[in-house]
């Protein structure tokens, strides 16, 4: 996924790998992570499967940054990503679920307390979403034409993280709610 998400943000344009990292904390950071060190990773193996290219700015001096494009070839794999058809559904890992789901022989204030925990860290992730609303996605190296194309795409996957914020919210009262009785 993270080779998608990669060729995504370059289909945009030239990037280095910090502006990678960047454009993917302000935004699908929310749904997909990756740590500096994958990014990398994942930016060389694509340059040796040549869906990218890239060149050091400035010359060769090792401080110089390195601006990666994608090639033709990474933009059609891109392509053949975006318009195959997802037929399953994504897998769902949630650790508190499966820490939940064996916590019979648990004392109920720990558990109490550890949802407590879990609704002010989701009430925050909410804030931090509805935020976000407010204040568009800063995208300074993405090309207007773009933003106005794909914005309202983004628009929907924020909307998502907050619906599921205030599902994941409501399900954790109602659950707070079943052990104090």
């Amino acid at each position: 996924m993270l080779k998608n998400i990669l060729l995504g943000f370059l289909n945009y344009g030239p990037l280095t790998g910090y502006d990678l990292k960047s454009l993917m904390e302000s935004s699908t950071m929310h749904f997909w992570h990756a740590y500096h060190s994958q990014i990398y990773t994942t930016l060389r193996r694509m340059e040796e499967e040549q869906l990218v290219e890239s060149e050091l700015e400035d010359g060769d001096h090792p401080l110089n940054k390195r601006v990666y494009r994608i090639t033709p070839q990474g933009r059609a794999a891109l392509q053949s990503w975006l318009q195959a058809s997802l037929v399953a559904t994504s897998q769902v890992k949630e650790e508190l679920l499966v820490r939940l789901f064996f916590s019979g022989d648990r004392d109920r204030r720990e558990i109490l307390a550890e949802l407590e925990m879990q609704r002010q860290l989701h009430q925050r992730q909410l804030e931090a979403y509805l935020a976000l609303r407010q204040a568009p996605l800063s995208m300074e190296h993405v090309p207007a034409e773009i933003l106005e194309r794909h914005g309202p795409f983004w628009a929907a996957a924020l909307r998502f993280g907050i619906e599921y914020e205030r599902l994941y919210l409501k399900w954790l009262d109602e659950t707070i709610q079943m052990l104090l009785l």
